[in-house]
């Protein structure tokens, strides 16, 4: 149950962690995902069940209006653009 606190007092860590917590867990996991590689600056490697996981939830999120899907053409020229990086 929550209980009534002075928001004043709250530091910005302790608003960001109540809010956090509050988040379903398909959301945290997804949040921990994204701190993680921002953290590295490189893609996390993902289990296959933490791949999952997230396709889902962009499903969801797409369906829900909260995500938009990307155009087939940019995904393809970005992933042309990505491979070319790795020819040599």
């Amino acid at each position: 149950m929550q209980t009534a606190t002075n928001h004043s007092e709250m530091s910005a860590a302790d608003a960001l962690w109540t809010l956090y917590r509050q988040q379903p867990k398909r959301v945290q996991e997804a949040f921990r995902i994204r701190l993680a590689q921002s953290e590295t600056g490189e893609p996390k490697s993902l289990t296959s069940e933490e791949a999952k996981e997230l396709t889902l939830l962009r499903g969801r999120d797409i369906k829900a209006g909260r995500a938009k899907l990307i155009a087939h053409k940019t995904v393809m020229q970005e992933m042309e653009q990505m491979l070319e990086t790795y020819a040599d």
